[in-house]
């Protein structure tokens, strides 16, 4: 199998951070969330990607090149004009051959088991798969009305909680045969959500839902985002923390100097040369950025501080996502991504 990466979205909810930095790269545990995503694809097996961008593409690829330093191989798919997630992915047909394609958002956190979801796309027979998780609140999601054997019957956008028919969102991760390609217009916008699935749904095509209860969040603005960075930090989704473990629940990548006198409580993620001086308070979960400073006498709680940060002497960080956006770009693209690390 190989996939197809969704990474040309605007990212406008998580302003004024993507005014500097596309969605995809935006720091999750110290590595960007495309390359999270990546190295989810290569533990299972997939490793021929394509990737379609649109927001500052020479960052993008300038931070993962070819793919190789991941064990990957990348073809990338400028959209000057946005062609939506099937009309991206018909871009890219050549690439596809005979394969069955995987389709992910390239701007999202997830674990989600694609070797399974595979599985039951195959079994099923269906021309498309969708994988879901209920959710609590539908009236924030798109949700799946399926039948007893998981085979899609509709579709609500955003029910309010009396009406919704379903507890399932739609987590954009699909599974598709390429016959289905045959069926989107080239050099045209074309959604699978608003378009492609509905389509199918009412010329009663074999489409398929895949349930599962791993670990989803959009990253969708900046609550999210510190969500998930927080929640990387403690476990709950699994990624690979960068660094060496120092101490137990405390990574930190190389040139970190920590005071003698200051005091780090797990879990913490310490990007590469990051200072913390005399009586400074870290308690995890935590995730201090690349190159950033933490003065004497300063206390940081359940925060997440961006690359190039500086929390001055007795300062305080707590339950938020703190730093200079506009250092951003610069601090990222300064270490690119490298396998398994």
């Amino acid at each position: 199998m190989k996939a197809m990466v969704m990474a040309a979205g605007l990212g406008t909810r998580l302003r004024p951070l993507t005014d500097f930095l596309p969605k995809p790269m935006m720091p999750i545990a110290n590595r960007p969330v495309l390359h999270h995503l990546l190295n989810l694809l290569r533990r299972h097996e997939i490793e021929e990607v394509g990737i379609n961008l649109h927001v500052a593409p020479e960052m993008i690829q300038g931070y993962f090149g070819d793919g190789s330093d991941l064990g990957m191989s990348i073809r990338w798919s400028h959209e000057p004009e946005l062609l939506g997630t099937a009309g991206g992915t018909k871009k890219l047909e050549d690439l596809w051959g005979d394969e069955t394609i995987l389709v992910t958002s390239g701007d999202g956190l997830h674990d989600i088991d694609v070797t399974a979801l595979l599985g039951h796309h195959r079994r099923s027979g269906a021309l498309a798969t969708l994988a879901v998780k209920p959710v609590q609140d539908p009236s924030s999601y798109g949700v799946v009305i399926l039948d007893r054997d998981t085979r899609i019957r509709g579709f609500q956008e955003k029910p309010n909680r009396d009406e919704a028919r379903s507890d399932l969102a739609n987590c954009g991760v699909y599974v598709i045969e390429p016959d289905l390609l045959e069926r989107i217009p080239r050099d045209t916008f074309v959604d699978f959500g608003n378009d492609i699935w509905p389509m199918l749904v009412a010329a009663n095509e074999p489409i398929y839902a895949y349930t599962t209860m791993a670990y989803w969040n959009d990253v969708g603005d900046l609550d999210a985002l510190r969500n998930g960075i927080l929640e990387a930090v403690l476990g709950q989704v699994r990624v690979e923390i960068p660094g060496e473990e120092i101490a137990p629940g405390i990574w930190a990548e190389d040139g970190c100097r920590i005071s003698a006198g200051a005091q780090v409580d797990g879990p913490v993620v310490l990007g590469r040369n990051v200072e913390i001086e005399d009586g400074a308070q870290i308690r995890g979960p935590a995730a201090i950025g690349a190159d950033s400073k933490v003065g004497r006498q300063a206390a940081i709680r359940r925060a997440a501080l961006l690359p190039g940060s500086v929390v001055p002497d007795e300062g305080l960080a707590v339950a938020g996502i703190f730093g200079d956006a506009s250092k951003l770009a610069e601090s990222i693209l300064r270490y690119p991504a490298a396998r398994r690390s």
